[in-house]
């Protein structure tokens, strides 16, 4: 048998680490408890009514943002194509008071408009997250540009 050496006996040997039972004060808290700390940090979290923002999913995050941005850019558009039919009817009521416009020339403009107001009808049912002002509006201008047709045909500006 070989001998131990005693040089090597201290090699391997688990030195006990005793744990300091009294806790260092920081300089910046002074002499406030734990108690103390932990019932502010309460109070600040339940006095706070905004949401956190969730930093562990980003991806996530991102591909909603995106989906975001498209019904905004979707919504946008639809806005101004609505603001587009707006003005060609404020153009087919300008038109109709000029003597010198004749009635085809309103007639044309107005089935343009209602053209438009179809289409726009379309897309807005295809997206039922369009605001529902904007629906509204497009409601009435779908039906005071029906109204227009009937009354055209009717022969009401004749």
């Amino acid at each position: 048998m070989n001998e131990i050496n005693p040089k090597i006996t201290n090699i391997n040997k688990i030195s006990s680490v005793e744990p300091d039972i009294k806790q260092k004060k920081s300089s910046q808290q002074g002499d406030t408890s734990f108690n103390d700390i932990l019932t502010n940090q309460i109070n600040k979290s339940s006095n706070d009514t905004g949401f956190k923002e969730n930093t562990s999913l980003g991806e996530i995050k991102a591909s909603f943002a995106a989906q975001r941005l498209t019904l905004e850019l979707n919504q946008t558009q639809f806005t101004q194509k609505l603001e587009t039919s707006l003005d060609l009817l404020d153009t087919y009521a300008a038109l109709l008071q000029d003597p010198d416009k004749t009635l085809k020339q309103a007639h044309g403009l107005l089935e343009q408009i209602i053209d438009q107001t179809k289409a726009l009808d379309r897309e807005a049912k295809e997206n039922p997250d369009f605001s529902h002002d904007l629906k509204n509006i497009l409601t009435q201008l779908l039906t005071t540009a029906q109204v227009e047709q009937i009354k055209f045909n009717r022969g009401d500006y004749l």
